[in-house]
């Protein structure tokens, strides 16, 4: 996933963006999560078929969130969603 987000290799559909919009969180802050973050958590969607992923991290200014995502097409980071805790 980290190389994923190195790579550029990040999508963020519209759900997520209003998810964090709400939150005030951007998508460099979702980054930051994912790369310096850790995983804390793999989920089994049942309807998507698929695991999904909740990391625990911070934003560049070091306010503690989470972001939901799974690896998609290509190992592709696909944002769930991203939120303030």
């Amino acid at each position: 996933m980290r190389a994923s987000v190195r790579a550029g290799q990040i999508v963020v559909p519209q759900h997520a963006f209003e998810e964090m919009n709400h939150d005030d969180l951007l998508q460099m802050d979702v980054e930051h999560c994912i790369l310096m973050g850790e995983i804390v958590e793999r989920q089994w969607d049942h309807y998507w078929q698929e695991w999904k992923y909740v990391i625990a991290g911070e934003t560049r200014d070091g306010d503690a969130i989470e972001v939901v995502a799974k690896l998609g097409y290509q190992r592709t980071v696909v944002l769930i969603t991203a939120y303030r805790i």
